[in-house]
């Protein structure tokens, strides 16, 4: 079993820019050169009415703009965020929203999303 960050951003990456850099851990924003996309993963609950062992992932997914004018940031990450929400369309993973933000001093957008897991089989 792997880590569920990892199985997101191995996801994403051929979803995404090139240029784009994708954080799997929780950090705080140092100086940005590029697009950061970041792996936060929040809580796991039971999936309702699953097979045993089944369980819910939620995940916060922030894009955050390496721009540092307000105004020029808001723009980019307007067509980025759509970008980033058909890409997470294209791999079938389900969100439920998408909110403006700040990361650090960085113009940001949180995306909620959760996945299932499920329990690899057993080896004998």
């Amino acid at each position: 079993m792997t880590a569920p960050r990892k199985d997101l951003a191995a996801l994403l990456k051929p979803l995404l820019p090139r240029t784009w850099k994708i954080v799997e851990h929780q950090t705080t924003t140092d100086v940005l050169t590029v697009t950061k996309v970041t792996l936060k993963q929040l809580r796991i609950v039971r999936t309702p009415a699953a097979p045993q062992g089944a369980h819910d992932i939620e995940f916060i997914v922030t894009i955050t703009s390496a721009l540092t004018d307000p105004a020029r940031a808001e723009d980019e990450l307007d067509d980025q965020v759509n970008m980033l929400i058909h890409a997470l369309d294209r791999a079938g993973i389900p969100w439920s929203s998408a909110a403006k933000v700040l990361d650090g001093d960085s113009l940001a957008y949180d995306i909620t999303l959760t996945l299932t897991s499920t329990p690899d089989p057993i080896k004998e």
